[in-house]
C-alpha cells in the first residue's frame, strides 16, 4: 500500500526495472557477432576466406560490442572465435554504456506510451 501513495517509490520501482531490463537485453545482445561466420583462424599471409577470422577479431555485443576473442585466453579450439572462455575478459565500460543505450531506449519507448495514452484519454 505504501508504493501507491508514494509517488517516489513507484518512480524509484519504475527505473529499477528499466534498468533490469536494460541489463537483460545487453546480456541478449551477445548474440550478436561479428564477423558472424569465425569457423576458423586465419594463418599465413593471405587474405581471409569466408568463414575465417583473424586473433580478436570476432566481437559481441549490440551496439557497442564489448566481449572480444580474448588471444591467448582460448584454447586452440576457440582460436579466432568467441567462446565461453572470452566472457571473462568483458569490456565493462562497453557493458555500461550498452545497459544505458537500452534502458534510455526503453524508458523514451515507455514516455511515448504514456504520452499516447494521456492524449487519447483527453
Amino acid at each position: 500500500m505504501a508504493v501507491r501513495s508514494n509517488p517516489l517509490a513507484r518512480r524509484a520501482i519504475l527505473i529499477a526495472l528499466t534498468i533490469l531490463v536494460g541489463i537483460g537485453l545487453t546480456l541478449a545482445s551477445l548474440g550478436y557477432k561479428q564477423p558472424a561466420n569465425c569457423q576458423e583462424i586465419c594463418t599465413g599471409a593471405q587474405p581471409c576466406q569466408v568463414g575465417q577470422c583473424e586473433f580478436g577479431e570476432q566481437r559481441a555485443g549490440f551496439p557497442i560490442p564489448f566481449v572480444r576473442d580474448a588471444e591467448g585466453g582460448s584454447p586452440p579450439s576457440g582460436w579466432g572465435k568467441i567462446g565461453p572462455e572470452d566472457y571473462v575478459y568483458a569490456d565493462l565500460g562497453g557493458f555500461a554504456l550498452n545497459v544505458v543505450f537500452y534502458s534510455l531506449a526503453l524508458w523514451l519507448f515507455q514516455t511515448l506510451i504514456w504520452w499516447l495514452f494521456r492524449s487519447l484519454q483527453g
